[in-house]
């Protein structure tokens, strides 16, 4: 998870100036965002702006196949502000690369 977190981590501290809320998809986010702040704050090269409203979700593809309660907490339809997005920009530009 170590290359999540520091992605994850150096796309929040990139160009955030005016933004407030963050939301931001994984496919084990059920799991990883219980942990992440632990994680970030044991090592000095990783930060998260205690500024920042971040919300979790889990991509439309990947969400089917966790438990009920993952879909109703974790599912984009159900994210305030996230829209009608299903999380899978990554997957559908590399689809051109097979």
């Amino acid at each position: 998870q170590l290359n999540m977190d520091y992605s994850l981590c150096n796309a929040l501290s990139y160009n955030m100036n005016s933004i407030q809320n963050v939301i931001y998809f994984y496919d084990i986010n059920c799991t990883y965002v219980k942990n992440l702040q632990k994680w970030v704050d044991k090592t000095m090269f990783l930060e998260i702006s205690p500024s920042l409203r971040i919300m979790a979700g889990i991509r439309m593809w990947h969400v089917h196949r966790h438990k009920k309660e993952c879909y109703a907490r974790y599912s984009p339809l159900f994210i305030k502000g996230s829209g009608w997005v299903d999380g899978e920009i990554i997957e559908t530009l590399w689809s051109t690369l097979n």
